[in-house]
């Protein structure tokens, strides 16, 4: 919504409270945008609107995953969701099964996240919500690349980009360009991922502003890292890293670091790269990011490689290749099989 079209909505309003605090939350002003929206339900409740009360509790619980309160968060979408199903209200009661899924997803609890989107897509498909339907392909799809079904994967995505051009979802649009670069960049196509990557960055830039532009800057240094673009790679970084910081985004800030790491270790800057993923390490594990820690402990058995400690090149590898079978993670497990077994045999 704009400037012009927020100022004229009465504040006091559920309307005005609402529309103000989904700016808040594109702004990515979390405590702003969870105050606003529980004044908003406050206020839907008083004038008896039950589907926008509905809809702000779904934004608070929002907010809360983004924040990593994950218990707070199932509350509110587990309470968004009973109030509109005991109502009737279809749509509201299909995107808070989404977002249930999404806490899951944050509890890296695959298994119970694909019931509850899989429940969510078939909700939206019922409902004719295209927004939602993108939604819940896109994190079908994520999990489909997570479990190395990469095919899936893209098709999921490109299922949600079509439904993001059909609702003018900008946002899910940016962020399934993301995932289709990362999906690819598995495949190790790495300029067809950074073609992805770019596009999903222009849609971005488009928009007033993004918590999610961070994350798309960051994940398009590894291609450009793999083409040999290191200097490209680190702009990238340095773009990401800005606007990751004012929002205290640790999955994002994680994987800036490791990339900085990797780009320290192929440059010969060894010293620096053990900093880099010192600081990786620090974020994933103080935010419980198995995923990413898996991601760093491999990145750091390279660098052990480097440094010729093949002893410890082996321990980083093993314990990351646990990691990654115990979330379920394919396709990185796979990949860091083959690294580990090229290590000489002691």
């Amino acid at each position: 919504m704009s400037t012009a079209a927020l100022a004229g909505l009465e504040l006091n309003t559920p309307e005005g409270l609402a529309a103000e605090a989904g700016h808040q939350e594109r702004q990515g002003h979390w405590d702003a945008g969870a105050r606003l929206y529980s004044l908003a339900f406050r206020a839907a409740m008083a004038h008896g609107r039950l589907e926008q009360a509905v809809d702000a509790l779904r934004g608070q619980a929002r907010i809360r995953y983004q924040e990593r309160r994950l218990e707070e968060a199932e509350e509110l979408a587990d309470l968004s969701r009973e109030i509109a199903e005991r109502n009737g209200l279809t749509r509201s009661a299909a995107r808070a099964v989404n977002v249930l899924g999404l806490v899951r997803h944050a509890q890296e609890d695959w298994a119970g996240a694909q019931v509850l989107y899989e429940r969510a897509l078939e909700m939206a498909l019922d409902a004719g919500d295209d927004e939602l339907i993108g939604l819940a392909c896109q994190n079908l799809g994520i999990l489909a690349n997570l479990q190395g079904d990469l095919r899936e994967a893209r098709v999921r995505y490109l299922e949600c980009i079509g439904s993001a051009v059909r609702s003018g979802d900008s946002a899910s649009a940016m962020l399934a360009y993301n995932n289709l670069g990362m999906a690819t960049a598995d495949l190790r196509e790495w300029l067809e991922a950074e073609i992805y990557f770019t596009r999903g960055i222009e849609i971005g830039e488009r928009l007033t502003a993004s918590p999610f532009l961070a994350r798309v800057y960051a994940s398009r240094a590894e291609p450009l890292i793999h083409i040999g673009e290191l200097e490209r790679a680190r702009e990238s970084l340095d773009r990401a890293e800005a606007a990751a910081e004012g929002l205290g985004d640790p999955p994002t800030l994680s994987e800036i670091a490791r990339y900085r790491g990797m780009i320290a270790r192929l440059s010969g800057a060894l010293d620096d790269a053990e900093a880099h993923l010192g600081t990786s390490l620090r974020f994933a594990r103080g935010a419980g990011l198995g995923l990413e820690e898996a991601l760093t402990l491999r990145e750091l058995a390279q660098l052990r490689e480097a440094q010729g400690r093949a002893e410890p090149a082996r321990a980083a590898y093993a314990q990351a290749l646990e990691l990654f079978r115990t979330l379920g993670a394919g396709t990185e497990a796979g990949a860091t099989e083959r690294l580990l077994s090229t290590l000489p045999v002691p």
